[in-house]
């Protein structure tokens, strides 16, 4: 099997490095078309192909990549622990196999799937005015129960780590994506500045999340790898997290 090794604190800034460098060219296209009016051509089309709340464009093409190979490899490093026999292996390929959800639902929106239903429930005003988010609301929680024995049992830094990410995905995808809603439905303009500067920077919150846990997974896969091979004997077995 191909093994390619990389320092997790290295990876985390180069995908850092490109999740600042979409977000600023969004950002900056927002500013030219919206602050400053500006209406030409070939300026509409660049801000079409790296609008980070748009789809089907450079931005949602990266994300869908970072979350599918985040997926992949925390697969991987839950089939490797399900091998050895170490505990937690389940969690961590449930946590793959949501990733890989994720990134196609980033490439063919399934969550909207969930408006007509919801809109049913809540309706279509206010935080909810996107109804998918009252969806979202309980399958965070049930994950978080689902994982808090996961989560106790990792290494402070490695779980404070996890938490984090976590907070920075779901806090842009469900948290700003409330306070976007409460705006919009305020009066506020969707095309407007105000909801464009949110909007990039729940963008921004989605794919930084997703970067800092891979670095994560990918420290506790090459740990797992080190402890197997320079403290492992017959009489001694090791079990990882």
């Amino acid at each position: 099997m191909l093994r390619v090794t990389v320092r997790p604190r290295h990876l985390f800034l180069v995908l850092l490095g490109a999740s600042v460098v979409l977000s600023a060219l969004s950002y900056l296209f927002l500013l030219l078309t919206v602050a400053f009016g500006v209406d030409a051509g070939a300026v509409v089309s660049a801000r079409k192909f790296v609008d980070v709340n748009a789809e089907t464009n450079l931005p949602s093409w990266y994300s869908a990549v970072l979350l599918t190979v985040t997926g992949l490899v925390t697969f991987e490093v839950g089939r490797q622990a399900l091998v050895e026999g170490r505990r937690w292996a389940w969690h961590w390929m449930v946590l793959g196999a949501g990733f890989c959800y994720l990134s196609l639902d980033e490439l063919v929106a399934l969550h909207e799937r969930f408006v007509g239903p919801m809109t049913a429930v809540v309706g279509d005003s206010g935080v909810f005015k996107y109804a998918w988010v009252a969806a979202a609301l309980p399958a965070v929680v049930l994950v978080a129960l689902f994982y808090a024995r996961f989560l106790l049992a990792l290494p402070r830094r490695t779980a404070a780590l996890v938490l984090l990410a976590g907070a920075l995905y779901v806090g842009g995808s469900v948290g700003l994506e409330m306070v976007a809603n409460a705006l919009s439905d305020s009066g506020f303009s969707e095309q407007g500045l105000l909801l464009g500067t949110l909007q990039t920077v729940e963008e921004a919150c989605e794919m930084v999340g997703p970067a800092l846990f891979l670095a994560v997974v990918a420290g506790v896969s090459q740990q797992s790898r080190t402890v197997d091979v320079t403290t492992t004997s017959p009489t001694s077995p090791v079990r990882a997290a």
